[in-house]
């Protein structure tokens, strides 16, 4: 049997040998040179194009800018990937409430040994005799963790903050969709209004040529005025092509935020029949003081800062001593038989019950340096929630002054626009009637191009201006889009 045992063993040696001589080397696993790019395997290119291939459909409706929020919140990456978050936050949690419990847990070895043992000579001729075991022993285990001075109670606050961090973070997540759907929303907005302009623009533009057209053909306009009539055409069809595109772009950023298909059709009302935004009725300083106590990321500073103090304190219990429970209940059925005689047979149960009692003296300095590493991120917490509220205020500063500048913007383009107009109408009926040139013509007509285009940018730069102002102040949510029709925006 010896001899079968060594063959067996030999044989094996001797694969194992083989498959290392034969074995490719993980460096073949690398591309095979840095001057040339690594050929992706097609398995790899197909799984690619199917994996999370479930890109949502878009219902055909007409979407106004509440509409589309809730696409976006139904559709976008974004959000569920921080859904997740929390949730999984939320699983951490309970897998620190387990602790408080008892492990219960069903165990079985079994197996033979073969064991030559010592023995007097005077007892045993040859000095030993041999042991054959067989045994098989199931049990049930318990084990239970008393007191350990706090520290589970640590550890479970800081994963209670670490889930209220990441709970915090999802409404985050959602309040910056909203506002880049807005953001995208509005900009479409304006590059639709810029496309209106630029065909009004090119309408006053041909208006204008045939009016110097006319007089050149009474012989009352020389071919310089004409051409330069043509000239503004032509310019005015290349303003147009130009808002075309720009529309097109404002359509695919708004469908990149929305999280949809690139492909997808979308009916979008135009913002032009939106109300313009009120001015903020609160003062810089309280609404400096409204984002400081509703602002996701100051609140999740500040719950960071907790599960940072929660973890030092756990990290400081682990100085403390540990009392745990353990106990066992098993069956131990076996045999055993010496120098080959008979087998001598048990089939009893069997139960133990201890109380340890541990406390760590020496580690290395692990216990110290784990509680210098926790001390450090409880500062380094308190200085991204000192950096995060000095952030927020900044950034109610500037959507605060950024509205109320858009606002009157809007109201002087208005003014300008109805201005410009008025002084076009005015060149053109003298123009015609021989008084007025096409000098000035031409600058009034341009006056009414610049002066439209930039009543479309103040309208949009309100809206985005106000968006803006909600989402610095931690007041944009699911319904801010309703509120866009005049008004006041919370």
């Amino acid at each position: 049997m010896l001899h079968r045992r060594c063959i067996e063993l030999s044989i094996l040696g001797i694969a194992f040998v083989a498959y290392l001589l034969t074995a490719p080397p993980a460096l073949a696993q690398a591309p095979p040179s840095a001057e040339r790019p690594w050929v992706i395997p097609d398995s790899a290119t197909q799984r690619a194009s199917v994996v999370g291939n479930t890109e949502p459909t878009v219902p055909h409706k007409r979407y106004d800018l509440a509409a589309l929020v809730d696409l976006a919140e139904r559709t976008n990456p974004n959000t569920r990937a921080a859904w997740e978050v929390a949730r999984a936050a939320a699983a951490a949690e309970g897998l620190v409430e387990s602790a408080y419990l008892p492990q219960l847990s069903l165990q079985a070895i079994g197996g033979f040994q073969h064991t030559p043992l010592p023995a007097p000579k005077d007892l045993v001729p040859a000095g030993y005799f041999v042991s054959d075991t067989r045994e098989i022993i199931p049990a049930l285990a318990l084990k239970w963790l008393l007191f350990d001075f706090g520290r589970r109670d640590a550890l479970l606050q800081a994963a209670r903050a670490d889930s209220f961090v990441a709970n915090v973070a999802f409404t985050g997540a959602h309040q910056k969709l909203i506002f880049a759907v807005s953001q995208a929303y509005f900009d479409l907005g304006a590059a639709r209004g810029r496309l209106h302009a630029a065909q009004k623009a090119l309408s006053t533009a041909i208006t204008t040529q045939e009016a110097a057209t006319a007089k050149q053909n009474n012989g009352l306009a020389t071919v310089v005025a004409v051409a330069q009539s043509q000239r503004q055409s032509a310019q005015a069809r290349y303003a147009l092509v130009a808002a075309e595109g720009a529309e097109r772009t404002g359509r695919a950023n708004l469908i990149a935020a929305l999280g949809v298909p690139a492909d997808a059709e979308l009916d979008v009302v135009d913002s032009a029949e939106l109300a313009l935004p009120p001015a903020p009725a609160e003062s810089v300083s309280k609404a400096v003081d409204q984002a400081l106590a509703h602002r996701p990321d100051v609140i999740a500073a500040l719950g960071r800062v907790d599960a940072a103090q929660a973890t030092l304190k756990g990290e400081r219990r682990s100085y403390y001593p540990v009392i745990e429970l353990a106990g066992q209940a098993f069956q131990n059925i076996g045999s055993l038989s010496s120098d080959g005689g008979p087998y001598s047979s048990i089939n009893r149960p069997g139960q133990s019950v201890f109380l340890s009692f541990s406390v760590p003296l020496f580690d290395g300095g692990a216990r110290r340096n784990r509680v210098s590493f926790a001390d450090a991120k409880v500062r380094e917490a308190q200085d991204q929630l000192a950096a995060a509220r000095d952030a927020a205020s900044q950034q109610v500063v500037r959507a605060y002054n950024g509205l109320v500048t858009s606002l009157a913007e809007y109201e002087a383009a208005t003014a300008l626009t109805h201005a410009a107009h008025t002084a076009y109408d005015a060149a053109l009926r003298s123009y015609r009637q021989g008084v007025g040139t096409y000098t000035d013509l031409a600058t009034e007509e341009n006056a009414v191009v610049q002066g439209d285009t930039q009543v479309e940018d103040a309208r949009a730069n309100a809206h985005t201006a106000a968006a803006a102002l909600a989402l610095s102040m931690g007041s944009i949510d699911g319904t801010m889009a309703y509120r866009m029709d005049g008004s006041t925006v919370p």
